[in-house]
């Protein structure tokens, strides 16, 4: 994504942040994203049950962040940030069913680490380029002005930008990825299964039971806020 000279901060109309978004959403596509939307403040949707199936049942990445629970924000708190924006874009990546559905071959070392093999390690690359995406498309947000766009990613940055390595802010230091680590949407409490599917996108309830042949693709989906 290139044109990152800063642009004078100013109060914008209605019809510049339209075209300003509708620029991200073409730079997303053409970063590699499987599709993109535009979305007023009210259809990001905050529902504080989401967070709660982060840890019933346990998620594995429970704890392991800074980005994840319980060191994200409260729900409440997720909810009044949210509706400080007017705007979203709203990013998605599709992924092969074989990368996501079903319980895979997790090996754990000595010390309780997941060992990713090829198939774990595939999907954490597909969870980086999502991370990527919104990073990308914030920043460029901020240069151009609207410069309180705030990204929210998929998954746990402990697995896909860490890889499983335990957590430097965790231990009073600093993060490895200051630029690039993101809270994920799900761990925010934001509702990933109903935008996806008010954007009109296909997206599939994927659990330890489910068959890479019960579902035609997995999806990863990503945020940026922009005022």
């Amino acid at each position: 994504m290139s044109g990152r000279k800063p642009r004078r901060v100013q109060p914008f109309s209605a019809a510049e942040i339209d075209a300003d978004l509708q620029r991200y959403r073409a730079s997303a596509l053409e970063m590699g994203a499987s599709g993109a939307a535009v979305l007023t403040g009210e259809q990001v949707h905050v529902d504080e049950r989401v967070r709660i199936k982060c840890c019933l049942p346990k998620c594995p990445e429970y704890g392991s962040s800074a980005h994840c629970p319980p060191h994200t924000l409260e729900p409440a708190k997720v909810k009044e940030l949210v509706g400080s924006f007017r705007h979203a874009l709203l990013v998605k990546m599709d992924v092969p069913a074989e990368i996501i559905a079903g319980e895979g071959d997790v090996k754990i070392d000595a010390e309780g680490r997941i060992i990713p093999n090829q198939t774990l390690s595939t999907l954490l690359k597909s969870y980086r380029k999502v991370n990527e995406l919104v990073t990308l498309i914030e920043s460029q947000a901020f240069y151009d002005g609207h410069y309180l766009a705030t990204a929210f990613a998929a998954g746990s940055c402990h697995a896909a930008l860490c890889n499983f390595m335990e957590c430097q802010v965790l231990k009073g230091q600093s993060c490895r990825f200051p630029l690039k680590a993101r809270s994920s949407m799900e761990g925010s409490s934001m509702d990933v299964f109903r935008m996806a599917a008010e954007a009109g996108w296909d997206i599939y309830p994927i659990g330890m039971d489910c068959k890479p042949a019960d579902v035609p693709h997995g999806t990863l989906v990503g945020l940026v806020l922009v005022e």
